[in-house]
C-alpha cells in the first residue's frame, strides 16, 4: 500500500513538474518577426489612411511598403528598424496630444496595449 502512494506522489510530482515547464516555454517571448508580429497591427489600424490606395491615403505616408515606411522624410522617418525611439511612427503612437497620436481619436479601431 505505502508503495502505491509512493508511485502516485510521484507521478503526481512529475506531471506538475511537466506542467510547470510547458507553463514556462509557452510564456516565453519568441523574437518579433515583421511578417507575424507588426504588418498584421499595421493593416488593421493604418493602411486604411497609410496603404495602398493613393486617394485613401494622408499625409502622403505609405506604412504598406518597406521603403516607404523606412524613407527619410526630411530629417525623420516612420519607422527606424532597431530603433523605435527615432521612429515617428511610435512617437506618434505613444503621444497623448490629440493632434498628434495615431490612430486618430476618432478613428474605429484603437491599439491594445500589447500592440
Amino acid at each position: 500500500m505505502m508503495q502505491g502512494y509512493r508511485q502516485s506522489r510521484w507521478l503526481i510530482s512529475c506531471q506538475l513538474a511537466l506542467l510547470f515547464v510547458s507553463g514556462a516555454l509557452a510564456a516565453e517571448e519568441l523574437p518579433v518577426e515583421f511578417n507575424r508580429d507588426i504588418r498584421p497591427i499595421l493593416s488593421d489600424n493604418c493602411y486604411a489612411c497609410h496603404g495602398p490606395d493613393e486617394n485613401q491615403r494622408q499625409a502622403d505616408l505609405r506604412l504598406d511598403t518597406q521603403a516607404e515606411a523606412l524613407a527619410d522624410r526630411g530629417g525623420y522617418s516612420a519607422i527606424v528598424p532597431g530603433k523605435p525611439e527615432l521612429s515617428e511612427l511610435i512617437e506618434r503612437v505613444l503621444s497623448d496630444d490629440p493632434d498628434e497620436v495615431m490612430p486618430p481619436l476618432d478613428h474605429r479601431k484603437k491599439l491594445s496595449p500589447a500592440d
